[in-house]
């Protein structure tokens, strides 16, 4: 596998993260799963909390461990990009059910592949490897052959990226979240990235097992960015500036349902969906912030994220990446990855026409 240098290596964008305690590359996730089970939260491969099963919800594919689909995004024609967490693949999952490989990355020994989103027909991909020579965010062209390119390097002892989206204020940006340094990036396509925000909201809580804040990512109608803490179990908007800079980072939620947020989609009516691991849920926010389930249960095993259909048929059809990762660390044999979708009757909300976004 070849990489490109990238044009520019970024300091963190908080001072004092040189100074925090350094999560395990793929600690974070087991942490996750182990402090879920210590509270008594289904974990994955649990059912729901009252033991019943999502009979509404259907399974579109299933995976062999250890091609575990931690992020998910969809092109205009309906085929579903999912990255594959600890073996660092890069799946398709078409329309008619096929399935290839699309692309790996080098996560190294204890790295994962998480966020993945399309910008103009192009994958970019965030491998949270902890690795110098491969940390950072990569370009995947999905039309062509050839190996994947890094775009731009993170630091990789201070930085942590994990959710990752197109920049709603031009057309040649990403927007990353850092779970590490509580702060989201602005990377540009041609090699560039810088601080765009960071604020104690989207920190992580250093006491914690697991020190994962800023994670999920998604465009509200109105134009804000949301993002949500993981640890905190809250979501945040923040305001975009005429100029594409941000405004005052607001929360708007916070609740113990909450925790384990990982990724956020929102549909055209403005609802946040957020698929929270720990729990093996996802949830929507009403209106009034009020927390609503929209599936739990059985075949949900730790879904890291959702993203609504990009065609006609599918438009109200809300997928799920089903990461198994609970499940996986307590018994290889026991875990389902998959992919899955419920009709929730109302179309996802995208800021162009152009598919693949969240």
């Amino acid at each position: 596998m070849t990489t490109s240098d990238p044009t520019e290596t970024i300091t963190s964008p908080d001072s004092t993260a040189a100074t925090r305690k350094r999560p395990h590359r793929r600690s974070f996730l087991s942490a996750v799963a182990t402090a879920g089970a210590l509270a008594g939260i289904p974990t994955g491969g649990l059912g729901s909390q009252n033991g019943e099963t999502a009979t509404n919800l259907v399974v579109v594919a299933d995976f062999d461990p250890p091609s575990l689909p931690e992020n998910l995004a969809i092109d205009d024609e309906g085929t579903v990009y999912l990255s594959m967490g600890p073996s660092g693949e890069i799946q398709a999952v078409k329309s008619d059910g096929s399935q290839s490989s699309v692309a790996t990355i080098d996560t190294g020994e204890q790295g994962l592949l998480l966020g993945i989103t399309i910008l103009d027909g192009v994958l970019y991909a965030v491998n949270a490897s902890g690795q110098p020579e491969t940390h950072g965010i990569w370009r995947v062209e999905i039309d062509e052959s050839g190996e994947p390119q890094r775009v731009v390097s993170l630091p990789a002892g201070e930085s942590m990226p994990n959710g990752i989206i197109p920049d709603p204020s031009t057309s040649d940006a990403l927007l990353v979240s850092d779970h590490l340094a509580g702060a989201i990036w602005r990377v540009s396509i041609d090699g560039e990235a810088e601080p765009w925000v960071s604020d104690p909201l989207l920190e992580p809580n250093m006491g914690a097992q697991t020190p994962v804040g800023a994670d999920g990512l998604a465009i509200h109608p109105d134009g804000d960015v949301y993002v949500d803490n993981l640890n905190a179990g809250s979501v945040m908007r923040v305001p975009i500036a005429d100029d594409g800079s941000a405004g005052r980072v607001e929360q708007i939620v916070q609740d113990e349902r909450l925790v384990g947020a990982d990724g956020m989609t929102i549909d055209e009516e403005g609802t946040p969906y957020l698929a929270v691991n720990a729990r093996n849920e996802v949830v929507r926010l009403r209106d009034d912030q009020q927390i609503e389930t929209v599936v739990s249960g059985a075949p949900l095993d730790f879904p890291a994220d959702v993203h609504f259909g990009t065609t006609e048929p599918t438009s109200t059809s809300l997928y799920i990446a089903n990461f198994a990762y609970g499940t996986f660390l307590r018994d290889e044999s026991e875990a389902a990855p998959s992919l899955a979708r419920i009709d929730v009757g109302v179309s996802g909300y995208f800021p162009t026409d152009d598919g693949g976004r969240e």
